[in-house]
Order: C-alpha cells, then sequence, then structure tokens
C-alpha cells in the first residue's frame, strides 16, 4: 500500500475527502451486505456524478484496484461485498429523479433512487412502477436492476427486467455507454438485457430509463386458510387455470405460521398447514368478480377459513402476517440461510414436501413462505452459528434443497441474485458449456477482471 498512498492522496484533493474514505470505521461498515459475507476494502468511494464514477474507474485503473459496485447493501447474496478488497464505488448519492414524462409513461433516474420514491412518484401521477422487492423502502433502483430483483407481484407484473428501457453505464476502459432507448444509435445490438441482471460483473449502471404503466383503479385482498400443502398447491393452480391472474399470491407453510401466531398473537383455525394471501387488482367489478370465484375455489378445496376485502385498512390487517414473517423467524434461531428457489407451479408441493422431509432428516426447522404465484419460495434453514455441527448440517441441507429443486425443474435462485452465496452451486444447475459461455461475455465487457470480481461464475 505505501507506493499508493501518494495517489491516493491526490485522488482524495481531487474528488475530495468527503467522498474518498479510508479509516477504518467507515471501511467494516461498507464490507458486508445482508447476507454472513464480509470483506474489507481498501477504499471507500462516495459517487455523487457520473464524472465522480469515471474519475474513480481511471483511478482503480491506474493503480490496479478491483472495483465493486454497490448501492444500499440490502443485497443477500453477497453481490456488493468486496472479495478481493480493492474500491467499493457506491452510487447511493446519485439520487435524482432526472425526468419524468407521463404522456409517455417513462422515467429516468439515477442508480441510487429509493424504489418506494419511485412508486410515490408515479402514483402522483396515476401511473405505476410494479417490481416491489421486500427492501423496496431501502433499497436502490441500481441495485434492483443489477439484481434483476423482483417482489410479491412478479407472478403478474414480472421483475425488474419488465420495466427497464435503457441504462447508461461505464465499462471498464472508463468510457460511457447507452443501451436501449438512451442508446441514439437504433441499429446498434441493444444491451440492456445483458446488464440487467449481472450484479455489477459488467459495469457501472449511472442512469436508468424506467418504464411505468396505469395504476390498477382497485383491488382486493383474500385470505385462505388450508388443511394441507396439497389442498394450498392445487388451490394456487385452479386459480391460474380460471384465468386469474393474481398481482400477488403468497404462501406460508405451517412452520412459518406458528413461528408468526406465537409473536404477533394471531390466530388460525387449529389445524391449518398452509395458508395463502391473495391479491387481485383491476377495474372494480372484475375485482370483485374475481374474489368470488378464489373463493369458490378454495372453499371446493376444504379451505378452512377464508377471509375477505376490498378496504384498504382491512385488507392491511390481512397483511399483518406477511409482514411480520422476518421479526418472527428471527426468534426462533440465531443463524438463518435464506435461501430463495423456484420451481413450476405445479411443483410446489412436491418441494415443501421435500423440504420437510430434508428438515428431519437433518434435524433443523425449515420454515418456508414465498411467492406461490411464480414458484419463488423462501426456504430459511434456521440453526446455531455457535454449534459447528448444527452449523455445518444446515449448510448440507442447502445443498439438498438446490438438488431436489434442480430434479423438480427449477432453479437455485428466484430473486436474490448468485453473489458469492451460491456462486459454486452454480456448477449444479448450469453445464461447463453454459459457465463457459457466461465467462467469455464477461471476458467482453471487462477483461481485465476489474469489476465485482469472484461473483456469479465459478472459477474454471
Amino acid at each position: 500500500m505505501l507506493f499508493r498512498q501518494k495517489p491516493l492522496k491526490s485522488f482524495q484533493r481531487t474528488l475530495g475527502h468527503h467522498k474518498v474514505l479510508t479509516s477504518n470505521e467507515d471501511l467494516l461498515t461498507y464490507s458486508y451486505d445482508v447476507s454472513a459475507n464480509r470483506g474489507m476494502p481498501e477504499i471507500v468511494v462516495l459517487a455523487e456524478t457520473v464524472d465522480d464514477v469515471l474519475m474513480a474507474l481511471n483511478f482503480a485503473i491506474d493503480e490496479g484496484y478491483f472495483v465493486t459496485p454497490r448501492g444500499a447493501g440490502t443485497g443477500m447474496s453477497g453481490g456488493s461485498v468486496p472479495l478481493k478488497k480493492g474500491i467499493v464505488l457506491c452510487t447511493e448519492r446519485m439520487n435524482h429523479i432526472l425526468e419524468f414524462n407521463a404522456d409517455e409513461k417513462r422515467m429516468l433516474v439515477e442508480p441510487g433512487v429509493i424504489t418506494a420514491q419511485i412508486q410515490e412518484e408515479a402514483a402522483k401521477h396515476g401511473l405505476f412502477y410494479p417490481p416491489d422487492p421486500s427492501s423496496y423502502k431501502v433499497s436502490c433502483i441500481g441495485g434492483n436492476v443489477a439484481e434483476n430483483a423482483g417482489g410479491l407481484r412478479c407472478v403478474k407484473y414480472g421483475t425488474t427486467k419488465h420495466y427497464v428501457l435503457g441504462l447508461e453505464f461505464i465499462t471498464s476502459r472508463a468510457e460511457i455507454c447507452c443501451t436501449g432507448t438512451l442508446n441514439g444509435d437504433p441499429d446498434s445490438a441493444d444491451l440492456t438485457s445483458l446488464l440487467v441482471g449481472s450484479e455489477g460483473t459488467l459495469g457501472i449502471i449511472t442512469k436508468i430509463a424506467l418504464r411505468l404503466i396505469d395504476a390498477p383503479q382497485s383491488s382486493g385482498t383474500i385470505r385462505i386458510a388450508f388443511p394441507s400443502l396439497e389442498t394450498v398447491g392445487s388451490s394456487v393452480s385452479e386459480i391460474m387455470a380460471a384465468g386469474i391472474v393474481p398481482s400477488v399470491c403468497e404462501l406460508m407453510d405451517k412452520a412459518v405460521l406458528k413461528a408468526i401466531s406465537e409473536y404477533t398473537g394471531i390466530t388460525l383455525p387449529e389445524e391449518t398447514e398452509a395458508l395463502l394471501l391473495v391479491e387481485v387488482d383491476g377495474i372494480p367489478q372484475e375485482v370483485q368478480e374475481n374474489l368470488k370465484v378464489v373463493e369458490e375455489l378454495c372453499h371446493n378445496r376444504q379451505a378452512l377459513e377464508i377471509l375477505s376485502t376490498t378496504d384498504a385498512d382491512e385488507a392491511e390487517k390481512l397483511w399483518t402476517l406477511r409482514r411480520n414473517i422476518s421479526p418472527s423467524l428471527a426468534r426462533l434461531a440465531k443463524g438463518k440461510i435464506n435461501e430463495d428457489v423456484s420451481v413450476p407451479r405445479s411443483q410446489l408441493t412436491n418441494l415443501l414436501n421435500e423440504v420437510a422431509k430434508i428438515a428431519k432428516r437433518y434435524s433443523l426447522t425449515i420454515p418456508c413462505f414465498g411467492h406461490a404465484g411464480d414458484g419463488n419460495i423462501h426456504v430459511n434453514v434456521m440453526f446455531d452459528p455457535d454449534d459447528t455441527l448444527e452449523k455445518t448440517r444446515a449448510s448440507q441441507a442447502v445443498e439438498e434443497v438446490f438438488k431436489e429443486v434442480l430434479k423438480l425443474n427449477g432453479t437455485i435462485s428466484g430473486e436474490h441474485g448468485i453473489g458469492i452465496v451460491k456462486r459454486d452451486y452454480m456448477r449444479l444447475q448450469m453445464s461447463p458449456a453454459e459457465l463457459d459461455t457466461m465467462r467469455k461475455i464477461k471476458r467482453a465487457f471487462d477483461p481485465d477482471a476489474l469489476f465485482n470480481p469472484g461473483k456469479m461464475i465459478p472459477e474454471g
């Protein structure tokens, strides 16, 4: 580090000492995300403009630093953890809505804009930005794009990638490049889909053009308790087969419901083995009709209790169960591995049954909940991190879950991304040829492996 001190001090003076952090306390603050992974950077740069990003990248290239992009640090896969030290380049301060065009239903934003702010700004004009990761009140749109964030409304409205019209990003040569609607050359290839979900490994995103849609006029919520996993699984399939596409369709298993009931005091029918929370939206008449159909279908599937409403305050009460999952599970054990696997809807019951067997085999509690409408289930392996044997069993259980998911034609990540957490498991899901193709794409964008080293792709 000694030979770097003089260039670093010059860089600090040029960019501003308040934007270049080097104290141990500051470095520690940017060494982790929501995952259990840690990695101390050598420098943290708090970029406020595109010029700041360009200056930081030129400095990194000249002095041989790796660069790890970061937003608010809410990711769950270790994507913003600097594995090989270097520079953490944080774009959280690039937080301006640059343009808003209600007529064209589009918005141009910087990567540090909070997702909830985008939703609120759209709502002021009767428009709707549907992607809603659970961290939407604190997560940055740049991170959402990098991870292709999902959320509760995926089943009807899709994920972040369906709303990105174009990007401005900085390449590994510290050059500005534009994609999609931000690219003035309509004949060039659109690289947007490669950048969305690339987890900061291909470039630093500095502007995002977003598509908005008309806001639904009305919504209705229904909570259904079921006596078995089989009945809840078949009910989800029948709802979709009836031509109803819920805006939200959330499932909770018995272990989750037990934890929530103990935490909140909410009571459910004693025989409840699983629960669905369904939301439908559209014009008022359509909402009422769809609620009625869902009630009838679930009643025919031996539902133990059905509560429904179109009143916003009453709906919020029904959502209390879902909103209290995280604090409820936190009381079960000091350690939790939260995986976000996804399977075809027809395989939901099989997945939950297999997870129950794995939990029993490894003597662990593994509550499950998630977005039943698109088969995205959060499998939470609870364990004591101070118990070495139990910690080992937890890791083994996770791998078993992944193997079962792949047997059911699923995928090992539905919305959290790969990052560090699932990088080495990519070999279970992808062939050597597929992984090699990903490495070639990485080399084409980033030949010197400057950006976010060690993420997504296992070493060949």
